[in-house]
């Protein structure tokens, strides 16, 4: 059977039996969601990661991200601004992964630059998920929309380098109440999604 998946300028389809496919994308997502939420609330009691933790956080929350847009039915924001969102999802992968030296000057600007990226990432995603909680949005587009808002946000942070204590202080914050909007907005989804499938 094919399932549409998306809306938009193009559809996408996936081809799954109608019992077990979605289902698996959906569990997929929840994981995807919890995994990054949880770096997030745990990063600051760890220490300084290394390599390939950093590059499995932010590569988990660019594909949740990009998951959550496979099967959304569209995200409540302009196309240009999904773009941007699209972007913020694939920098922290691409900072992570650099090894070259040439681009080790812009890696840096991009991590010192992470804490005001996470902050807006954060006020986004609560706007978000504001919308859908009261009831003033489509709640399930405002869900999705928070969701992947909020694990750009999340990936951010995974790269993050504040360069002062008050500012690292201040990101964590930031970081354990969007983590725990995100875990509640995903357990929401799921929700809603269990209903639906």
């Amino acid at each position: 059977m094919t399932w549409p998946v998306a809306q938009g300028p193009h559809d996408h389809l996936i081809t799954f039996d109608t019992t077990t496919g979605p289902l698996w994308l959906w569990v997929l997502l929840v994981l995807g969601s919890i995994a990054v939420a949880g770096f997030g609330v745990v990063r600051p009691f760890l220490g300084r990661q290394g390599r390939a933790t950093v590059i499995g956080v932010t590569a988990t929350a660019a594909g949740t991200g990009l998951l959550q847009l496979l099967l959304t039915e569209g995200l409540d924001l302009p196309q240009q601004a999904a773009l941007l969102v699209l972007l913020l999802l694939a920098v922290p992968v691409l900072v992570a992964r650099q090894r070259d030296p040439r681009f080790e000057k812009a890696a840096r600007r991009a991590r010192r630059a992470a804490p005001v990226v996470v902050l807006l990432a954060a006020v986004g995603a609560s706007v978000e998920f504001a919308r859908a909680w009261s009831g003033a949005g489509e709640q399930t587009s405002s869900l999705h929309t928070g969701l992947v808002i909020a694990l750009a946000g999340l990936s951010w942070f995974a790269i993050c380098a504040a360069r002062s204590r008050p500012v690292a202080v201040g990101t964590h914050v930031v970081v354990w109440s969007l983590a725990n909007a995100t875990t509640a907005a995903t357990a929401h989804v799921a929700l809603l999604s269990a209903l639906t499938v």
